[in-house]
């Protein structure tokens, strides 16, 4: 699935569009392409770009969503693919093969029919695959279909006819594929072709040709900076010098190709890398170290059958509902009992043709059948409860979270009734007569962080998901200080706040407002009457596309134990029945947490007596 690609516009120059105000099909393009040019060395990445693309796209009207839609599903199951989730994958390209049907899309109906065999074929199932592979060419002959979507399904075939032997038609396809990417400009489609070809001569044993493709292949690649591309075809100069005898280099190249493969998450070629370095430690009879390179190798093995495995079952168990399997029980058991009573039947009549041996004979295996059946609908509803389960622990979470984020605009309110006592017994008139504008803020705040907070809460009812936006810091900051301004004055506390203008964030808009609002009401929490808390953002010098936001108060401060406990706790804490009027480091755990998910960090610097200064680093828009 994850081929070679073309030229491709600027990672950043697309992200700076997309920052930009644009109609949403301009946004779903830059999305799709985004996800396209990171798909290969960055598929995690490229997933969440993906994503947001083909969620967009479902909400365009109905004659601008059906192509967008279609190109968005087809690189998003690239993606995945990338990720050894075929299931997902080929559920994406099941829903996009049916767009391109109802629109008579011919190059999208090759590109699916090519995506499918792919992923078949990485299964190790090449009779699916080829059926795919056959319905794709046929397709590829009509004149709307795309030289790239022709290119990538040549090389595809190629590599399944070598596969089953077909030596000669390989060859042909591949020629055919490399033609195309030449003519086309696409050094790493080239470069690719280039390191099939040298992978058919070296199984055909002509080796002093299977060098020099191999090695003009991994000099284009690395000149492209394709990791991907590169890791395969280190791989492949290893498997070449292992049968020319040169274990020693055979060594250095794996290596590198392991190196990179773990770089951009390719852990089918991880999985060779370990192969091939087993084998080449047997070659050199060093026997302890080929016995840890396959204990890897068998690990990693393990590993992503037992993903592929837990996502089909997981595919396949959130379709129904738990009536659902309850009722499908009842029908297996009914099934069961009248298997039971055929059974008896059946031994009735075979005694009256007395053949009671063959009869005996058919009633133990048709009891065997049924009781492996019921023990399977067993099993079936211990899966089901287990699920439940898991839904109520995470249920409980969540509400812990809604909870804690809660706690702060209620302190301000029991810092209004604060103020109240404080002003009667001054009898300071002209501010209880401020107080009623302070209530009705107070209130403001409250509710709008209530619809927030609620809102928050729903979305999150399947998955704690990041959806990144272009956000201006400056209003981020003025919108927390105005929350906690009651609370600042009720403990007789100063509350500041400073950003360059323009600066923005590229995050999601819910994660910060919690970001922020726990780390000024952690700060205005343990900072004494007279305490100052400042809360500032600014561009990351070490890193132009990140920003740091830091909450620094005069409060007690933390010990260096304290810190360490706040900074080693899990990301989504276990909820607790009753939190202590200190905290646990539930706001601090979010806020780490939060940080990174937008793939930033958390640093906490405190001494006892010295306040406290917590920075939190963000990705940067544009």
């Amino acid at each position: 699935m994850a081929g070679p690609g073309s030229t491709v516009p600027d990672t950043m120059l697309l992200q700076r569009e997309l920052a930009a105000s644009q109609p949403d099909t301009a946004r779903v393009r830059r999305l799709t392409a985004l996800c396209y040019v990171l798909h290969d060395e960055h598929p995690a990445r490229a997933r969440t770009y993906g994503e947001q693309a083909v969620a967009l796209a479902r909400r365009l009207p109905a004659r601008q969503r059906a192509p967008l839609l279609l190109n968005s599903l087809l690189h998003l199951a690239s993606c995945y693919a990338n990720l050894s989730n075929g299931p997902q994958a080929l559920r994406l390209i099941g829903e996009a093969e049916g767009l391109a049907r109802r629109l008579r899309h011919a190059d999208g109906l090759a590109r699916a029919a090519a995506a499918q065999g792919s992923i078949f074929h990485e299964r190790g199932d090449s009779i699916t695959a080829w059926q795919h592979y056959r319905r794709a060419l046929q397709l590829a002959e009509q004149p709307d279909v795309q030289p790239r979507t022709r290119m990538k399904l040549l090389g595809n075939v190629a590599t399944l006819l070598f596969f089953r032997k077909q030596h000669a038609r390989a060859l042909q396809y591949d020629s055919l594929a490399l033609e195309l990417a030449r003519s086309s400009h696409d050094a790493v489609a080239e470069s690719h072709y280039l390191a099939s070809l040298g992978t058919y001569h070296l199984q055909l044993n002509q080796l002093p040709e299977a060098e020099r493709l191999l090695t003009r292949a991994l000099a284009i690649s690395r000149r492209e900076g394709a990791r991907r591309v590169m890791a395969s075809q280190l791989e492949l100069l290893g498997l070449y010098y292992i049968a020319t005898g040169q274990t020693g280099r055979t060594h250095a190249v794996t290596l590198e190709a392991l190196q990179l493969a773990r770089a951009c998450g390719f852990q089918e070629r991880v999985l060779d890398a370990y192969s091939i370095l087993s084998a080449e430690a047997a070659e050199r009879q060093e026997y302890r170290l080929a016995y840890e390179w396959g204990q890897r190798y068998q690990a990693l093995h393990d590993s992503l059958n037992s993903r592929q495995t837990m996502q089909a079952l997981a595919a396949t168990q959130a379709s129904y509902e738990s009536q659902e399997r309850l009722r499908h029980i009842r029908e297996l058991t009914q099934q069961h009992e009248l298997e039971l009573l055929r059974s008896r039947l059946l031994g009735g009549l075979a005694a009256v043709l007395l053949a009671g041996l063959l009869a005996v004979g058919y009633l133990y295996r048709k009891l065997q059948r049924s009781q492996a059946a019921l023990a399977s609908s067993h099993a079936a509803l211990e899966d089901a409860s287990q699920e439940l389960r898991g839904v109520a622990v995470f249920k409980d979470k969540l509400y812990a979270i809604v909870a804690h984020d809660l706690r702060g605009p209620v302190t301000a309110f029991a810092g209004v009734t604060g103020l109240i006592d404080s002003y009667i017994r001054q009898n300071n008139q002209a501010e209880l007569a401020r107080l009623p504008a302070i209530v009705r803020q107070a209130a403001d705040s409250l509710n709008r962080l209530l619809d927030n907070v609620l809102n928050w809460a729903v979305s999150q009812t399947g998955e704690l998901a990041c959806r990144p936006e272009a956000l201006p810091v400056a209003d981020l900051l003025a919108e927390c200080q105005q929350l906690y301004l009651t609370t600042a004055e009720a403990g007789q506390q100063r509350l500041t706040v400073a950003s360059p203008p323009g600066l923005c964030l590229l995050a999601d808009h819910n994660m910060v407002r919690t970001i922020l609002r726990n780390l000024v009401g952690n700060a205005l929490k343990f900072t004494p009457a007279g305490g100052h808390v400042h809360l500032e953002a600014a561009p990351d010098p070490a890193d132009p596309h990140m920003v740091l936001v830091s909450c620094t108060d005069t409060g007690t401060g933390m010990s260096a134990a304290t810190v360490a406990a706040l900074m080693s706790g899990p990301d989504v804490p276990e909820p607790v029945a009753v939190p202590s009027a200190a905290g646990l480091g539930l706001g601090l755990a979010l806020c780490r947490a939060f940080v990174h998910r937008h793939g930033g960090t958390l640093v906490i610097q405190s001494r006892p007596g010295a306040g406290t200064n917590v920075t939190v680093s963000l990705p940067a828009a544009g």
